[in-house]
């Protein structure tokens, strides 16, 4: 059944049900004071009946004396209006006038008739009402009166109230059918919206939007499959760029590794069929040893930067003279400097510290130096550490060729090489700032690239001292 029919059926049930529980309870206050009312004008019938038709003032010895014409008279006015009446004694309990009722009052009813102040006992049988008053004159019992009627207007009032819960249930569920279908269509047509959505969404369409209609569940709800379809549209499209990366990935290392290999592979063809000079042996063997060193670097490389993503490796922080490392870095490769015509300039604040890794944090600088020194000849390049805030910030400036925004973007990604003609001669993997990259995250430290083509580059890398532990 469609959600449409059920919100239908729902209104139209619980509408119904409301009129009946209404009507009933409506039916019963007004059976109730009908009954009521009646009591009462019985009540005074029989009060004012014994009053009439019952001479007490005479000085016989029978206490109970009728006036004949006066019984005759008000049995006849109280039949004109329905009420049945009759006189029991009070020694024998038995009827001695009028010719309705039981011909005689049991002990027990007579007994309850006289043990109220009130001197009044009701029954009921069917839709008739009697009520019985007892009688007393100088605290003497003359007798009982029994007045009784039939439940006047309690068939009509139920033919009444039937015909106008009927009239009701009609009106209001025409009412009701009318409302739910209104509702019940804003509702379906949404829902029916929202499914054609999720179909869309499973069949990897993620750029519908659906229109928010409110602020009621529904409309929260429209608006988290909008946020869904966003998020599966950014989970897709970086699932995308990492497939890409994957392949690009694959083609560099398998690049890489392709470049040793080739050239062992022919060293060890040409020294199997002794090819080479006697002289030229001791020069392929030198290489062959190079290559197979720079297979060795590349899986170590690679192993290590899985390792950092990873956050596998376990930091070993302290306070670090952050002066002397620079210092030591520079003195390190002031003669690969020299071989390309640059020199190393450090500065600074000497004081300065910094907190971290000793041992990865030299690989980050080391990094960023030897880099500066392979892009830069005969040029300058600047190293200085300085304290601002709660951070060190070390910087690392050069006057080599630079990089383009494009390749600023891509310079942390593995195997990327701003310049592969160059790198290719340097023997360098390309993965040395992913590795500086990893590194700085693990000290949730931030590192930014300032790069101008045939201008240089400044690397900026911040170290805070609050981190968390790793």
């Amino acid at each position: 059944m469609k959600i449409m029919h059920q919100q239908m059926l729902a209104f139209l049930a619980i509408l119904m049900t409301m009129i009946v529980i209404v009507g009933f309870l409506f039916a019963q206050f007004m059976f109730h004071s009908v009954y009521e009312q009646t009591y009462s004008n019985l009540n005074n019938y029989a009060t004012t009946f014994f009053s009439l038709v019952v001479d007490t003032e005479d000085d016989s010895g029978n206490k109970l004396n009728v006036d004949p014409s006066a019984f005759k008279t008000a049995k006849k006015v109280m039949s004109d209006q329905g009420v049945e009446v009759s006189i029991y004694d009070n020694k024998t309990h038995k009827r001695v006038y009028g010719n309705t009722g039981p011909k005689k009052i049991s002990e027990t009813l007579w007994q309850e008739t006289f043990s109220g102040d009130s001197r009044v006992k009701r029954t009921r049988t069917g839709e008739q009402l009697s009520v019985y008053r007892g009688w007393m004159y100088g605290g003497e019992k003359l007798g009982v009166v029994r007045v009784s009627r039939q439940i006047v207007g309690r068939s009509a009032q139920s033919t009444m109230l039937l015909e106008e819960m009927v009239a009701a249930m009609v009106i209001g569920g025409t009412l009701a059918m009318s409302l739910a279908a209104v509702i019940s269509w804003r509702w379906s047509h949404v829902i029916t919206d929202m499914q054609q959505a999720t179909e869309q969404m499973a069949e990897g369409n993620y750029e519908l939007k659906l229109k928010r209609t409110g602020k009621d569940e529904l409309g929260h709800l429209a608006g988290d499959i909008n946020n869904l379809s966003l998020a599966l549209r950014a989970q897709s499209d970086e699932i995308i760029e990492q497939v890409e990366r994957r392949k690009q990935f694959m083609a560099n290392a398998s690049h890489e590794m392709r470049t040793p290999l080739t050239t062992m592979s022919g060293l060890l063809e040409g020294l199997a069929y002794d090819v080479f000079p006697e002289e030229e042996k001791s020069r392929a063997y030198a290489l062959m040893q190079k290559e197979t060193q720079r297979l060795i670097r590349l899986v170590e490389e690679n192993l290590d930067y899985e390792k950092l993503r990873a956050n596998k490796i376990v930091l070993r922080k302290q306070k670090i003279d952050a002066y002397k490392m620079i210092s030591d870095l520079s003195n390190q490769l002031a003669s690969k400097a020299a071989h390309e015509e640059t020199t190393i300039e450090i500065s600074g604040d000497q004081q300065a510290t910094v907190f971290g890794d000793q041992d990865r944090l030299t690989q980050v600088l080391f990094n960023l130096i030897n880099n500066a020194i392979q892009f830069t000849q005969r040029g300058q390049i600047k190293v200085s550490v300085a304290r601002q805030g709660n951070a060190t910030i070390f910087k690392v400036a050069d006057t080599g060729i630079g990089m383009t925004s494009e390749q600023v973007d891509n310079v942390f990604e593995r195997y990327y090489k701003a310049d592969p003609s160059r790198m290719s001669t340097k023997g360098e993997s390309g993965i040395g700032m992913a590795i500086v990259k990893q590194i700085v995250t693990l000290h949730d430290g931030d590192i930014t690239i300032d790069s101008t083509p045939k201008v240089g580059t400044t690397i900026t890398v911040t170290i805070p001292d609050q981190q968390t532990v790793n």
